[in-house]
């Protein structure tokens, strides 16, 4: 006879109702991941994020949300829903008091990360949720739960609004806010979606369908997706800008060796600082002018050009690397 390799519904249900409770250990190890989490965070260190998120216990009360919607579970649903709350407020008030003694206060590149989602980020967590909902059945012991918790990154946002916590700042906090509701949102759905499909063939549960929750969940998860897909555009229109521009640099400026350029994004001025060929008054107008051919119309050209270092004596040379340097 023959072993089934997966949890029929009743099994997973009661396997992940055993999850659920809220015991001293898990929350030292919650408060270890999120401490481990914001130094990494504010180290700017993938790999001690990664590490964070494989000990973190954070998807279980989501798992058992999406778990409890499908099967209509009140009991399952509060459990889950106290122990989300209560991880919450661990995760915040541990990153919140690192923040507020840590001495490098500047956001770094993965802080900043998490303070704009886009409708990847909606995308993630969907198939995220999925491979959670497959993993969870499945019997002995798989790696994808921990895979799905770095996939959809479920700490990182945490701790980013303890960073805007501690350091007021609203826009990081709604950002990083809006990340981890999209996560939450769209893991609880796919799991919810996952509990109905297998209900069409799974009996060791009968339980009778809420056309209710089904209407509600999919008016959520279009209200809350609408954003993502504006700041998708908006980080596809910078991404494309960015692009532009240095196409721009690199063909318009080939016959001569550029030392740097730079981009005032407040005044919208392209800085480029040349060494070697000179270009006169009528060649840096069409420079000017073949910024419309990249799609860079509203910018203004700016060219520092630096004459062949060999003619230079030393005085000179001394006075040009301390202007550079002081720019």
């Amino acid at each position: 006879m023959m072993v089934a390799s997966v949890y029929d519904l009743q099994e997973t249900r009661n396997k992940i109702d055993q999850e659920l409770t809220v015991r001293s250990s898990n929350a030292v190890i919650l408060m270890c991941a999120i401490f481990i989490a914001s130094i990494g965070l504010n180290l700017n260190s993938i790999p001690v994020i990664i590490g964070a998120m494989l000990i973190s216990p954070l998807m279980n009360p989501i798992l058992g949300l999406g778990i409890a919607l499908g099967l209509s579970d009140i009991p399952l649903f509060k459990k889950a829903l106290r122990l989300l709350i209560v991880q919450l407020t661990i995760s915040l008030v541990t990153s919140t008091i690192y923040f507020s003694f840590s001495p490098l206060t500047a956001a770094s590149d993965e802080l900043i990360a998490r303070t704009f989602p886009t409708i990847w980020d909606v995308l993630i967590a969907f198939a995220g949720g999925l491979a959670g909902w497959i993993g969870l059945r499945k019997k002995g012991a798989n790696n994808i739960v921990p895979g799905v918790a770095i996939a959809t990154a479920l700490m990182p946002p945490v701790c980013t609004i303890g960073y805007a916590i501690a350091n007021q700042n609203l826009a990081y906090a709604l950002g990083a806010s809006y990340l981890f509701l999209i996560n939450c949102s769209f893991i609880l759905i796919a799991t919810f979606l996952g509990v109905k499909w297998l209900l069409r063939s799974d009996n060791s549960l009968q339980i009778q369908s809420s056309r209710r929750i089904n209407r509600s969940l999919i008016a959520f998860a279009c209200l809350i997706s609408i954003p993502s897909f504006y700041t998708a555009y908006v980080l596809s229109q910078e991404s494309l800008f960015q692009t532009n521009l240095e196409r721009y640099v690199d063909e318009e400026f080939r016959d001569t060796f550029v030392i740097e350029h730079r981009y005032d994004e407040e005044r919208r001025r392209l800085t480029v600082t040349t060494l070697g060929m000179r270009y006169d008054a009528r060649e840096r107008e069409q420079l000017s002018e073949s910024l419309d051919d990249y799609g860079l119309a509203n910018v203004k050209l700016t060219v520092i050009q630096i004459p062949d270092l060999n003619q230079l004596d030393r005085e000179q040379l001394e006075k040009l690397f301390t202007d550079q340097t002081q720019r």
